[in-house]
């Protein structure tokens, strides 16, 4: 069985784990900053070969739990990076070190570091998703249409949202409601 070796995108950590079919669309998250992403969004190559400690820390492979089967996720149309919201407030923003966005998706310089909120409300049937503009230096579109300041919007799942020049799909994370036949 061949080994695999990844780097994390987001804190650097090097892993590594045994190849299995189809290990390309499986979810990973690293064991340090928790990044969680197709294994096809890790960086990999001779870089993260050898590294002191590979060995001793394999990815997990991760399966979205069960208390969150209705409560969304959102999907980096260009990457398939997958991240799951949580209830209560998701604050969604760029990667970087400074950033203490609750949910960081990307390197694209033209999305803030704060960028929106969303907030997964329990309801008596299910959730309720808020998309909330919090002041970001950069514009917010839902399905193509620019948000006004301090709007708060209700999400369906299908909504395209585009944080400076990336595109996330909010959708469902229930495998059979999402599910392509």
């Amino acid at each position: 069985m061949n080994k695999i070796f990844i780097t994390c995108p987001e804190c650097q950590q090097q892993l590594s784990f045994n190849e299995v079919p189809g290990y390309q669309n499986m979810v990973v998250e690293c064991p340090k900053c928790h990044f969680k992403a197709n294994a096809s969004v890790y960086q990999s190559g001779p870089q993260s070969r050898g590294a002191q400690g590979a060995d001793e820390m394999p990815t997990q492979l991760v399966i979205p739990p069960t208390s969150t089967i209705d409560i969304g996720q959102i999907r980096v149309k260009s990457t398939n990076e997958v991240q799951w919201l949580r209830e209560g407030t998701n604050i969604i923003g760029r990667r970087a070190k400074s950033g203490d966005a609750d949910i960081k998706i990307s390197n694209d310089m033209t999305m803030s570091r704060r960028h929106l909120r969303i907030d997964v409300v329990k309801k008596e049937k299910g959730y309720e998703h808020r998309l909330v503009e919090i002041g970001s230096t950069n514009i917010i579109k839902l399905n193509g249409v620019p948000i006004q300041r301090e709007d708060i919007l209700r999400l369906k799942f299908g909504d395209i949202l585009t944080l400076g020049k990336t595109d996330i799909i909010f959708e469902s994370n229930d495998e059979e409601a999402t599910k392509l036949y």
